[in-house]
């Protein structure tokens, strides 16, 4: 089975702005405009087996046709500024089934709010198709020294090399928190995002923001400030303080290269 993601970026622009017919500059997204309005991206995942003789899951000409049918002559023409993303999201993932004819099935649509937000629908065999996700980032600085007790000053070198280093080192950690809950109209919302911000502020990035880890924070006390405990703590200290939401998992970022990713335990 094979999988193949594709992106449609766009504009809401107002219906009479949509001054060309096919895009011009895909890349940047189409309809293209020089008004100040929404800049989003559509992601579509699709599954199945590919064509034999073509190599091809599916041509990606066929699903930007089908998200930009359904983006000029669905959602723009009743976008009016106030919709949330769970209702766009559902307007676009009810269109796309109805229109979509190809043997491949959809598994994940997307809608990219910005580099740091964005909400997916999953329809993933046994998994509800009322149930929108919402990712969104976070960030904080933060001193650590890698050091276990349980091991020699040897073994501690060894083992963490220059993260052992007395005097600790800084990240500039980047934090994604994933959240789920059912819809079950468009008027409900996964969360309502500046209570969620403020949770999430309140719990993680106002203990752990210019801190040296294992001398401010007791939780690090006794554990190791790893990046992989990172995430777990504030896997722990978010979970169940989200509303109805569910915290479906938590990454962490302690590089761009470098990342630790929790979902609770099994």
């Amino acid at each position: 089975m094979i999988r193949l993601s594709r992106e449609t970026r766009f504009a809401l622009v107002p219906p009479n702005a949509i001054q060309t017919p096919k895009p011009t500059n895909s890349w940047a997204g189409w309809p293209s405009t020089n008004l100040i309005v929404p800049q989003l991206k559509l992601r579509a995942v699709v599954e199945g087996e590919p064509d034999p003789i073509t190599g091809y899951l599916v041509n990606i000409k066929t699903i930007d046709d089908v998200l930009r049918e359904i983006i000029t002559r669905r959602l723009i023409p009743v976008y009016d500024g106030a919709q949330t993303a769970e209702t766009v999201l559902r307007l676009v993932c009810r269109e796309w089934k109805a229109a979509w004819e190809h043997r491949s099935k959809l598994v994940r649509l997307s809608l990219v709010l910005s580099p740091f937000l964005n909400y997916s629908i999953s329809l993933e065999p046994k998994m509800p198709e009322n149930v929108v996700s919402v990712s969104q980032q976070f960030e904080f600085s933060a001193a650590h020294r890698l050091h276990c007790e349980e091991l020699s000053a040897e073994e501690n070198l060894a083992q963490f090399g220059k993260c052992n280093n007395p005097e600790g080192h800084g990240h500039n950690y980047v934090i994604d928190v994933s959240v789920s809950k059912e819809i079950d109209s468009d008027q409900s919302q996964v969360v309502v995002l500046h209570e969620f911000e403020s949770t999430v502020k309140r719990l993680v990035i106002d203990r752990l923001d210019h801190k040296h880890l294992n001398k401010d924070v007791e939780y690090f006390s006794t554990v190791n400030p790893s990046v992989e405990n990172i995430a777990v703590a504030i896997f722990e200290w978010l979970d169940g303080q989200l509303g109805g939401a569910k915290l479906d998992c938590v990454r962490v970022y302690e590089t761009p290269k470098t990342w630790a990713e929790f979902s609770g335990r099994s």
